[in-house]
């Protein structure tokens, strides 16, 4: 597997991987907008032919803190690796910016990735009630190095 920064002409390959991915609904210009936001904080897992096989996206929110966006692994990827050498990465790309955390907001019944998080170093900081567009609640988990 191959972790590299955003390139557009992926754009395709990772909008079906979100879409397949997530339960929000994101339009496909999210990335775009993403990458000029912060072109540091876009990653792309590949495999070793180059295939998109999942993303990292995320956004400064302050000159120390980082919030993930969008993070998602194809189906077919997932269990081996693929999301723990993206979220290292990003942490890597943080630490050398000098930014010291990391926030990003999941569905708490979605236990598969609250407990990845948490394997990672992130607690949940918070419950954030009716969250998200289908009234979803959210928990706020956080990573401070």
């Amino acid at each position: 597997m191959i972790i590299k920064d955003y390139d557009p002409k992926d754009r395709e390959r990772l909008y079906a991987i979100i879409c397949a991915s997530l339960d929000e609904m994101y339009e496909a210009d999210m990335l775009y907008f993403f990458h000029v936001q912060w072109p540091d904080g876009q990653l792309t897992a590949c495999d070793f032919s180059g295939i998109p096989i999942g993303l990292i996206s995320s956004l400064k929110a302050e000159t120390d803190h980082v919030r993930i966006m969008m993070f998602a692994v194809d189906e077919n990827y997932r269990s081996i690796g693929v999301g723990s050498a993206l979220l290292t990465r990003l942490k890597h790309v943080a630490a050398m910016q000098g930014i010291r955390r990391i926030s990003l907001e999941v569905r708490p019944s979605n236990t598969r990735a609250v407990n990845f998080y948490k394997r990672h170093g992130f607690t949940i900081s918070e419950t954030l009630e009716r969250y998200y567009n289908d009234g979803g609640d959210a928990v706020r988990m956080n990573w401070i190095s």
